[in-house]
């Protein structure tokens, strides 16, 4: 009777285990795909700005500045900007928006660049602007994007040495790229106002949007399940899209630079950044009053001084 008894109990627990690891699974594959396709302009409160183009067609335009179709890995159209510079210095820089954005936003970077005789590749990130795709991946795809990039301007220099320059998301492409097999041949990284960790800060942003402390406990027990969704689409695993673990792989010279007023993504996040980089020449640079990744319209002489003096050092 007793044997009989413990053999239920067994079946029973097992019947729950199963059905507890199916539901997972299954509310998982609809997190992860929530995730991709959410509007995280209403969870973050960001203006959306990707679909106005006007200013860099403008700009192309009027300069003649090239532009610039390829084709990511998995197909996808990627749409850039390349303004070259007479100096013929073989240096490059590949300039990378933020979320909601597109490459316009980079117009100002691009200034500073130019004047110091650097080529220059503004590129629409993918989800972005006049780039093929819904949205963002977060890294997912991303860092092969870049590579795809950089293949092309190795085609168009073979001597040219290349950084990276982001914004907000796109700084957190640039670590992410900056930390892959591939970082390791760039000159330089510069990542202006990334986050480290977006599930984190989904769930932060998440918390002050429903106000339900109950949502974020059903987001932690969803987690595990969201990973193993994660890596059945992609072969990837969240840590894998961190910033904050990516920073740790990098060997190439590095600044951090942050706004120390950033309501979105905290300033500790830059701080933390920069003690786990693993690069041998690391900076970071904080602009006291400046909002989220608008350092260099608060503080435009001040930003072109520590770009510059970077850039000069390395």
């Amino acid at each position: 009777m007793l044997q009989r008894f413990v053999k239920g109990v067994c079946v029973f627990f097992s019947v729950i285990t199963v059905l507890f690891i199916g539901s997972g699974l299954y509310v998982g594959n609809i997190a992860y795909e929530h995730f991709l396709n959410t509007h995280w302009d209403q969870i973050l409160g960001v203006e959306n700005h990707t679909q106005d183009i006007r200013p860099i067609q403008r700009a192309e335009q009027r300069f003649g500045w090239r532009k610039i179709y390829i084709s990511a890995p998995d197909g996808t159209l990627l749409r850039g900007t390349y303004i070259e510079t007479e100096k013929n210095l073989h240096r490059t820089v590949i300039l990378l928006h933020g979320l909601y954005q597109n490459r316009s936003m980079c117009l100002p970077y691009a200034a500073i660049y130019h004047n110091l005789g650097y080529n220059v590749l503004l590129v629409d990130q993918r989800g972005h602007g006049e780039s093929g795709g819904a949205h963002t991946e977060w890294g997912i795809s991303e860092v092969g994007d870049i590579e795809a990039w950089v293949h092309w301007l190795r085609k168009e220099d073979q001597l040219s040495i290349i950084g990276l320059h982001g914004i907000s998301l796109g700084g957190a492409m640039a670590l992410l790229y900056a930390g892959s097999e591939h970082g390791s041949q760039l000159a330089f990284c510069v990542a202006d106002s990334s986050y480290g960790n977006i599930l984190r800060l989904g769930k932060d942003k998440a918390f002050d949007w429903l106000q339900n402390s109950k949502a974020i406990w059903g987001v932690n027990i969803v987690t595990p399940f969201f990973q193993a969704a994660m890596f059945y689409h992609t072969h990837k695993f969240l840590s894998d899209i961190e910033p904050l673990q990516a920073v740790k792989h990098i060997t190439v010279p590095v600044l951090i630079l942050h706004g120390g007023a950033d309501e979105l993504i905290p300033v500790a996040t830059a701080e933390d950044l920069y003690q786990m980089c693993g690069s041998n020449s690391k900076k970071i640079y904080i602009f006291k009053k400046a909002p989220h990744a608008v350092a260099i319209e608060k503080n435009y002489n001040e930003y072109r001084r520590v770009l510059t003096g970077f850039l000069e050092q390395k």
